[in-house]
């Protein structure tokens, strides 16, 4: 059994002028409350299966007629004296709490933003949201599908975008073109493209298609960055051949730093004194592996040049292509010095795991055979392990300094690619729509309703007032990313600091 109503009133009715108005509607029961959602006056129907149907009438006189009628549970609501009165006929007037909203702010609360545990305190706005949101005036207005020639033309463009993405994902191409980061960039935005097409065409709610507008936006503003670069680049250098050729004299001068480098730790680095024989082994073939990299860059070069002119072609497209090349362009010059890394890293971990198992000497007891036995090493173990131990343990340092070395220069890698790969991420969701959103429309990044009382002398009935009331920036950003976008996976520095201090390989963040 009912023991409320509550009648959601659009605040439009109390503008007009004239003297009663039908009520169109819908009548919901939920927990023992029967709500009426009013709905402005120009709606006719919905998509959501309901029907809109007269549930009553707003008038601003007695109502004197509405009494003499036989008619029951038609809703009536007066206006007078700026008194607002709800009641059902024939008069009843208990439990009744009418809520002003205003439909303009309100279409789309709740399909733009809400919160997972707080759904359920605004249900009812976000239910009235969704229905006038679901209007064909509403789907007119924002729906691009109502075109039959934007329909066919991005009926065929979707067709081509799959075409190349099942392509590009094929086991020889991930083998191949998609260890580079370009590529894998560009298979990104085609999908990206695919489900940005999807949710303008299709009748998607109006959060997918914000978040689709705002992806649209943001690679506009890729785009243009991306021209801004390019020119800067095209007043400081005549062509891409000069380009090309500034890069490889950086690509030398860093050969020629880690060379000395190299030449450094084969002497005395710092004023220490390491083991000369493992020293000038390491120093060696180091040196060799850095002049045969070099050796390989000389004889591909023109191959290379006109892979680059392809390259900066691409980049037109924006800014985070550019930034794509430039990971490419850094990881092709810093292959030697992580190739020497893996190297030195995998002599540190090599000599740190030995010297550990070999540790338990020290302890007097072997490994268990059985559980709940152990046997005593023998003279020929304890020999042969300390000797191990003692060779492993002097040798240590000079593998040390090496590892320490390249490990900093591979961090810094890690580190300048990380900052890449966020910089285009960034670049991909720009929060432009969002931001335009939330100061010239408040109501489309609304996070709670604030409901005040209206002074209402002599009647029964409870009238609130609504507000929407718009939520952070930040919040709002968050909420309006894409998610197909591929997001950088979160750092864990406790985790970065334990392969860096065991050996283990550090890969890009």
């Amino acid at each position: 059994m009912e023991n409320k109503q509550v009648v959601f009133f659009p605040k439009t009715f109390l503008g007009m002028s004239d003297i009663t108005v039908e009520l169109l509607g819908f009548i919901k029961l939920m927990k023992n409350v029967r709500y009426y959602f009013v709905l402005p006056n120009y709606i006719k129907n919905t998509s959501t299966g309901c029907k809109v149907k007269k549930i009553g009438h707003f008038t601003r006189t007695d109502c004197q007629a509405c009494l003499k009628r036989r008619v029951t549970n038609i809703l009536c609501i007066t206006e007078i004296n700026g008194n607002l009165n709800a009641s059902l006929l024939p008069g009843q007037l208990d439990n009744f709490v009418l809520v002003i909203y205003d439909p303009s702010r309100l279409y789309d609360y709740g399909t733009l933003f809400k919160y997972e545990g707080d759904s359920q305190k605004f249900i009812c706005f976000i239910m009235l949201s969704n229905w006038l949101a679901s209007t064909e005036n509403v789907q007119k207005q924002y729906y691009l599908s109502e075109v039959v020639m934007f329909q066919k033309f991005t009926k065929y463009l979707l067709i081509i975008l799959n075409m190349l993405i099942n392509s590009l994902e094929t086991k020889i191409v991930q083998l191949t073109i998609l260890r580079l980061t370009l590529f894998k960039h560009i298979l990104g935005v085609m999908k990206n493209y695919v489900w940005l097409i999807d949710n303008l065409i299709h009748n998607k709610h109006i959060l997918s298609r914000a978040k689709s507008i705002n992806y649209l936006m943001s690679c506009i503003c890729d785009a243009v960055f991306g021209i801004i670069i390019l020119y800067i680049l095209n007043t400081t250098f005549t062509s891409s051949n000069e380009l090309f050729s500034y890069i490889s004299s950086i690509s030398h001068q860093v050969i020629k730093v880690l060379q000395g480098t190299l030449q450094w730790l084969m002497g005395s680095p710092a004023g220490l004194k390491l083991n000369d024989p493992l020293n000038s082994l390491l120093g060696t073939c180091f040196l060799y592996l850095v002049n045969l990299w070099w050796s390989f860059l000389v004889l591909c070069r023109p191959f290379l040049e006109l892979t680059f002119q392809v390259y900066v072609f691409i980049g037109i497209f924006g800014l985070s292509y550019q930034i794509a090349i430039l990971e490419d362009v850094l990881a092709i010059v810093s292959f030697h010095v992580y190739c020497i890394y893996v190297y030195a890293a995998w002599l540190y971990n090599l000599q740190r795991k030995s010297l550990m198992i070999l540790a338990k000497l020290f302890v007097g007891r072997s490994c268990n055979p059985q559980p709940g036995r152990t046997t005593p090493y023998t003279t020929q173990q304890l020999y042969v392990g300390t000797i191990s131990f003692a060779i492993l343990l002097f040798l240590l340092p000079t593998t040390l300094i090496y590892y320490i070395v390249f490990v900093v220069m591979r961090t810094i890698m890690v580190m300048a690619r990380g900052i890449l790969i966020r910089l285009r991420y960034m670049l991909q969701v720009l929060p432009v729509y969002t931001t335009l959103i939330w100061f010239v429309k408040p109501s489309s990044s609304a996070g709670i309703i604030k409901m005040n009382i209206v002074r209402n002398e002599k009647s029964s009935t409870v009238v609130l007032n609504t507000t929407i009331v718009a939520d952070s920036w930040w919040a709002t950003v968050k909420h309006y990313l894409p998610e197909l976008v591929e997001r950088p996976p979160s750092v864990s520095w406790i985790t970065l600091t334990k392969r860096v201090c065991t050996g283990k390989i550090l890969y890009p963040i």
